[in-house]
């Protein structure tokens, strides 16, 4: 463990190609002149104004040694060593002798999961591992919000004829680049080709818009893809899952839903859209939808148990009475949970003392955006127990997370 040296990189600049080459410079003085087994690149979405996404990756590898595995993607934020950013760019380099790292890239992801994680598998598999304990980080495209004909991307239409309409456009979407992220479904193809490696996995998004988001894969900037790292060594890792959900014991009986089931149309008979409302008493307003809906449907999530796991979903979409959501809704009905903020550090104390007990030097963790907005100044109480730790720490707020492990 002694030879393990990691080093966490930061850039506020606004120029994109200045903020790469900063972020690599200040990842790699921590790792004392070695070359980095793997870099992780994540950027907040702004620099697609100030000088695009390639010249912050240009940036990048003025510094970078050739040939280090690159991946990374577009977040809504991040929070490492230095602090919790919004606007930025973070890096994480690794150093560790006994360390093999693989890199899998899969294209297409909406239109075709199932041929995007087999390209990602074999470009693992024809990389060899010589260490006994491997694990996947996921970096996937979410979805982005479609662009419909003289609407354009809207994430909220009330009119019930325009918003069945254009309920009917959406299984062409995915052909487009637009739609539903499918991360529900690569995660579980994922789970099929490795059973035995432990998977983390996040959606690269931008400011919480959902109008376009990139990943990074090496030197290029690439969208609609996935992308891997196998991390294989002889280091012991822990794995921790932490939510700040509560069931409100409030449930929805589903009684009318789309073949592909992401989309729910009713509940009891009555349109999906105004129960929920009724239920929440939420008034959405189409005009200021993309920062009405997301602000407050955060605080809500409905949830549906798959075996004996809960597995929550956010409605991405309101078109007419319809809520369509991101994944699959995989049972006839759904419970309403809410979001515990005093639930969320609790549980957050318990694994950093974990953390702690077990000396552990480098964590790489994904949150989802909704912490940003749900947990307000209270991140920073989040920061402060994660520097209790001493170790490094890079953790992207992402679009959605999911997590794999043999258990």
């Amino acid at each position: 463990m002694s030879e393990l040296k990691a080093g966490v990189g930061l850039s506020r600049k606004w120029d994109a190609r200045e903020a790469g080459r900063e972020v690599a410079e200040t990842a790699l003085e921590k790792l004392d002149g070695e070359k980095p087994k793997f870099f992780l690149l994540f950027s907040t979405i702004h620099y697609e104004k100030y000088g695009g996404f390639q010249e912050l990756l240009n940036g990048v590898w003025e510094v970078l040694p050739d040939g280090t595995p690159l991946i990374g993607g577009t977040v809504a934020g991040f929070m490492n060593n230095y602090g919790c950013f919004t606007r930025g760019a973070t890096g994480l380099a690794v150093y560790y002798p006994n360390m093999d790292v693989a890199v899998g890239v899969g294209q297409n992801t909406k239109k075709d999961p199932r041929g995007a994680v087999k390209s990602a598998y074999d470009n693992l598999i024809s990389t060899p591992t010589s260490y006994p304990n491997n694990f996947i980080i996921e970096l996937i495209a979410t979805a982005i919000i479609p662009k419909l004909p003289r609407v354009g991307q809207k994430n909220v239409i009330l009119s019930k004829k325009v918003g069945d309409t254009f309920v009917k456009l959406l299984p062409a979407m995915g052909k487009l680049g637009y739609g539903f992220d499918r991360a529900d479904e690569i995660i579980e193809l994922l789970a099929e080709h490795f059973p035995d490696r432990v998977i983390i996995g996040g959606c690269t998004m931008d400011d919480n818009k959902f109008l376009g988001n990139y990943q990074f894969v090496d030197k290029d900037v690439v969208e609609n893809s996935l992308v891997l790292f196998n991390i294989s060594s002889d280091l012991e890792k822990t794995v921790h899952t932490v939510t700040s959900y509560i069931l409100r014991g409030e449930k929805f009986r589903i009684t009318k839903i789309s073949k592909d089931r992401h989309v729910v149309k009713e509940f009891d008979g009555e349109g999906a859209r105004t129960v929920l409302l009724r239920k929440l008493n939420l008034r959405i307003e189409e005009k200021e939808a993309v920062y009405s809906l997301y602000k407050n449907i955060y605080y809500y999530p409905l949830a549906y148990y798959k075996g004996e796991t809960l597995r929550p979903c956010m409605v991405g979409l309101i078109y007419g009475e319809n809520l369509i959501f991101g994944n699959r809704i995989e049972s006839g009905e759904l419970d309403l949970l809410a979001v515990s903020v005093d639930k969320a550090i609790e549980r957050i104390e318990k694994v950093v003392h974990d953390l702690k007990s077990k000396n552990v030097q480098l964590i790489y963790g994904v949150a989802c955006e909704t912490y940003v907005e749900t947990l307000g100044s209270n991140i920073y109480n989040i920061h402060q127990l994660l520097k209790e730790t001493n170790a490094t720490f890079v953790l992207p707020f992402v679009a959605g997370e999911s997590i794999y492990t043999p258990e």
